[in-house]
């Protein structure tokens, strides 16, 4: 009994039941580990062999006990994972990819994991992207999952910068079992239930084997307004850390605000005003007292849903070659929740140069708002513009607005995904001289999504239905006759529900969105034993691969053309190709000898040949040296590459509004040299020109290249300066596109490490260490060329130089010409090689098992129980990145994105049918935003303290067949508070992709085996 026991502990408990336990766990010489394996971070087959590098491993038995239905979440709780971009609690205010849930490897994005299963490429669930939603792989099916972190694109190709995520299926599965959960938080929200079954059989007298499930998953959304507890039912702002202030509503609101707009004399425009009617009266818009609660719309957790079926098979066609094949179906669906469309004045005027401009008025009259003479603005507001805009006649005046539609339905977007997955292949042994075996796989995803955006409304239709007049008759219509025609029907902003329903149907519109991503692999290789040496066989992989990606988005036409409230959409279609080889050796070089029980030196390279980037290459070089049985010393160098996915070669071009303050705004000469106002916000040409010029910027860098840019000398030449009107400010506008141009990344990394497994007694058998150190550093990091960089650099940075022709400076075009010149036209942004990333840290994995009833003061039980313990931590001795190659080094280890220390603490205790399970997750002290903003005990800084969030779980076999299960999560309901709007994710005042946000919850099941 207690042989057995132990033999457990070590293989299946220690092997991953415990999340991340380490790989050194599966050394333990015990009686069932004698088969051959292929360690995820190679295809060479080796028995009892471990990776060169830290792999953790969990496996069915950790799935089960974690509780959780969305594998995503298990693996984003390793200490080794990131702040994940996508996940349903952090998604929904994104324009798409709502409910995604992605995994970030050692927080260097999702673009730089590649997820595998059972050893070959995943399609992504973003389209354009390798990103893998990790919502369309079902638990059930899962056997284990190795992570490996470190560089190994020379084994799998690009992407596996970070590392790689592998998931291996269940094989030979013989029954059939039927299951189902259900869990639900504290507050009674975010219900959560997945029913299902799986069966499995033998077939041709045992030489085939057929394994499939079908499962439905399902998880209703979270919304502020029902966490008024944590601080979200309501608005609110806050300038300091963990302080919001309250109420703080939208000044966007279902019954209108006037924007009152002030007359330009002499080159000086009075600040406008916003007035609304509040109980019958007209008064000052005041957002702590009229505004809009948003919260009272907004979902925290995307409501989501899933149906899996899936399957793979086996078939021998003799001893030497079988056939195999595995087949996935996905469809899921997901719907974000939002406020209703709110509409600014902005966002419906525009220039003739299709220009977005807020309300203005001149002494030759008002422009870019709805003319006073409307019948839909009342006779209380039309007065407070006659006063603001002395001169003018009513025919030339005109007044600001904004307003929610809360008539329309609130803005959502449902995402409707099917994803698709067929992997065919044969695998043998050719029984030659040097003991061939082989594999060729051909492998097709395909992703198909249907995004259906509600709550936009048409711009020039809703101008349409603002400009009222009164008929003859009394009634109301829109002024033009044409619209009129096509169903216009007045709409009145300035009244709550001033907007029929037949008047909203002219007004409104439901996009729909279409994406498609298709992947195709044809993969082969050879492996054998190249000859014999004295301290073992040589070892050997070949191989060739060839992958085609297809990617296309594609938004209806009036997404295209920009005709609505939502964003300018463009199209997005491209593809590529790449042919691959590979090779691996491994060389044992010493064996069985004093201190040298084992040294074996791998090798592995790979060439590729990209239809976009040409050729890349990559390669990695490990030793594993065991000086005696119970001690391991491993280390690798790695060379990998990541060429640019589609998205970032080939996204549309799409028109965005930018808020970038212009770093030349109040340039002045003196004694022929630039220089600045002391005062450089605002528009009022007199007080900027009265505070006088700032002494310490004469000649300064930033005043000589601003002079030196043309445009801007000819405004200072004019004017004697050049100081920005509002709509020069407000009024300029960027492009952001794709870059077929992009070169790939590449990457260096070297991990060194300890395995330490002693095995002198019963008591030691159970221990096992390992420490790694990892360096990582990669270059030519593709990214988004933000306007600030492009600004700062081109003149605050540029040594006092303007050089138009450099990758900054040609991103920023000003008006050559006009009462504007030397002002913003565009300030733009694409997808280019920018800067590096240099990440260096350690990660500690240690585990220990033992049978209790071989304690002292135990041994008197029968059966005292087992115990296994399991800790994995991550130690980041430093992340920085510099967004430009060259650049400067910033520092971000020690942000909560990215702590200094993770750890998880697993504790598991079965004796019988019962089996206890205890999971903590520590946070390590950190800052939130800025690292020179952290001290402890200023209430005012980012400083978060350790924080650690517990689960249990407790299962019991009521049979041999049948299994219960409870659990909580959270189970002191830990929740850090940040603050709303200095949080990153809004709506919230927690980060929940870095902690849980969703406090104590609770969940139960059963399973059933036949």
């Amino acid at each position: 009994m207690h042989t057995r026991l132990t033999a457990l502990l070590g293989t299946t408990i220690l092997a991953g039941a415990l999340i991340s336990a380490p790989a050194i766990a599966q050394e333990v010489d015990t009686a069932t580990q004698v088969d051959e394996i292929v360690v995820t971070g190679t295809r060479i087959v080796r028995p009892n062999q471990t990776s060169a590098t830290a792999v953790q491993s969990v496996n069915s038995e950790a799935i089960a006990l974690s509780g959780q239905t969305n594998v995503g979440d298990i693996l984003r709780s390793l200490p080794s994972a990131g702040q994940s971009a996508l996940t349903p609690s952090s998604s929904n205010f994104l324009t798409a990819n709502n409910g995604v849930t992605s995994v970030n490897l050692r927080s260097l994005g999702e673009a730089r994991t590649l997820v595998l299963v059972n050893g070959r490429r995943y399609i992504g669930g973003v389209p354009g992207t390798s990103t893998v939603d990790f919502a369309t792989l079902p638990t059930e099916f899962i056997d284990r999952i190795d992570v490996v972190t470190g560089g190994a694109s020379s084994v799998y190709g690009s992407d596996a910068l970070a590392g790689v995520v592998n998931i291996i299926t269940q094989r030979n599965y013989q029954g059939f079992e039927a299951f189902g959960q259900y869990g639900i938080t504290e507050r009674g929200d975010g219900e959560n239930y997945k029913f299902g079954f799986k069966l499995g059989s033998n077939f041709a007298d045992d030489r085939g084997n057929f394994v499939a499930s079908l499962s439905y998953n399902e998880t209703h959304g979270i919304y502020a307004r029902d966490r008024g507890d944590r601080g979200m039912a309501l608005d609110g702002t806050s300038d300091t850390f963990k302080k919001t202030k309250y109420f703080s509503g939208s000044s966007v609101t279902p019954g209108g605000v006037a924007i009152i707009p002030g007359l330009e004399q002499n080159g000086v425009t009075p600040a406008s005003q916003s007035w609304t009617l509040w109980d019958g009266k007209l008064v000052k818009f005041d957002n702590s007292v009229h505004g809009y609660n948003r919260q009272d719309y907004r979902a925290l957790m995307v409501p989501t849903d899933g149906l899996h079926l899936t399957s793979q098979a086996r078939y021998d066609y003799n001893n030497n070659h079988s056939f195999f094949m595995e087949a996935s179906a996905y469809r899921g669906r997901a719907q974000s929740s939002m406020e209703p469309t709110g509409v600014q004045n902005s966002d419906l005027y525009k220039d003739g140069s299709n220009i977005t401009r807020d309300i203005a008025c001149t002494s030759t009259g008002c422009v870019y708002g709805i003319p006073i003479l409307s019948e839909a603005v009342p006779v209380a507001i039309r007065d407070l513009v006659r006063a603001a805009t002395p001169g003018l006649t009513d025919e030339q005046r005109a007044v600001g607005f904004n307003r929610r539609f809360s008539e329309a339905p609130n803005r959502s977007n449902i995402e409707e995904r099917n994803h698709s997955r067929i992997v065919a292949g044969l695998q043998g042994k050719l029984g030659t001289p040097l003991d061939l075996s082989y594999e060729m796989s051909f492998n097709w995803g395909h992703l198909s999504n249907q995004r259906t955006n509600e709550g936009a409304l048409l711009k020039d239709n809703l101008i349409n239905a603002i400009d009222v007049v009164k008929l003859a008759d009394g009634s109301f219509a829109c002024r033009s006759e044409l619209a009129r025609a096509q169903g216009c029907l007045p709409i009145f902003v300035f009244e709550e529900g001033g907007a029929s329903k037949e008047a909203m149907d002219y007004v409104q519109i439901v996009h729909k969105v279409d994406n498609m991503m298709d992947q195709k692999v044809i993969n082969g290789f050879l492996s054998g034993t190249a000859f014999e040496l004295p301290a073992g066989p040589l070892q050997f992989v070949v191989g060739g691969e060839y992958r085609r990606e297809e990617s296309e988005l594609v938004p209806d036409v009036a997404m295209q053309r920009g005709l609505t409230t939502t964003n300018l959409t463009p199209i997005t279609r491209g593809s590529y190709d790449v042919s691959e080889g590979f090779i691996e050796l491994n060389i044992p070089l010493l064996a069985d000898l004093p201190w040298a029980h084992q040294l074996d030196l791998s090798l592995s390279a790979r060439v590729s040949d990209y239809s976009t980037v040409g050729k890349t290459d990559a390669y990695a070089a490990s030793l594993e040296w065991k000086p005696v049985d119970f001690l391991k010393v491993r280390s690798q160098y790695a060379r990998s590459v990541r060429a640019p996915n589609i998205a970032e070669l080939y996204a549309g071009v799409s028109q965005t509004y930018p808020t970038d303050a212009d770093p030349c705004r109040s340039l002045t000469i003196v004694n022929g040299q630039g220089a600045f106002f002391k005062e450089r916000s605002g528009y009022d040409v007199g007080k900027i020109v009265g505070s006088g010029v700032d002494s310490g910027t004469v000649g300064s860098n930033a005043a000589k290249a601003c002079l030196a840019d043309p445009t801007v000398a000819a405004r200072v030449a004019r004017d004697g300066h050049y100081i920005q009107t509002q709509s020069e400010a407000q009024g300029y506008y960027g492009f952001n596109s794709g870059n077929e141009d992009l070169e790939a990344e590449t990457s260096t990394s070297f991990t060194a490490g300890l395995l330490f497994n002693p095995r002198w007694n019963d008591w030691w058998s159970g221990l096992s260490v390992s420490v790694d150190y990892f360096q990582l550093e990669i270059e030519g990091m593709i990214g988004t060329l933000g306007r600030s960089t492009s600004l700062n650099e081109c003149y605050v940075n540029s040594g006092g130089v303007y050089d138009p022709n450099n990758i900054y400076c040609k991103q920023i075009i000003r008006e050559d010409k006009g009462a504007s010149v030397g002002s913003f036209r565009e300030v733009n942004s694409r997808t280019m090689n920018l800067g590096e990333n240099r990440t260096r840290g350690f990660d500690l994995q240690a585990n220990y098992s033992v049978d209790l009833t071989r304690l002292p003061y135990l041994s008197a039980f029968e059966d005292a129980g087992q115990l296994a313990i399991g800790y994995s931590h991550q130690h980041l001795m430093t992340r920085k990145t510099s967004p430009l190659a060259g650049g400067a080094m910033v520092e971000f280890a020690g942000r909560s994105a990215t702590p200094k220390n993770v750890g998880n603490l697993n504790l598991v205790y079965r004796r019988g049918p019962l089996t206890t399970s205890w999971k903590t997750r520590f946070m390590g002290e950190s800052c939130y935003r800025y690292l020179d903003r952290c001290d402890p005990k200023d209430d005012k800084s980012d400083y978060i303290g350790l924080r650690h969030f517990s689960d249990l779980q407790v299962r019991y076999d009521v049979t041999d067949k049948a299994e219960v299960f409870v659990g909580v999560d959270n189970i002191f309901d830990e929740y850090v508070y940040i603050a709303q709007t200095i949080t990153s994710a809004t709506g919230w005042t927690t980060d929940p992709s870095i902690y849980d946000g969703l406090g104590r919850r609770f969940n139960m099941g059963m399973r059933m085996r036949f």
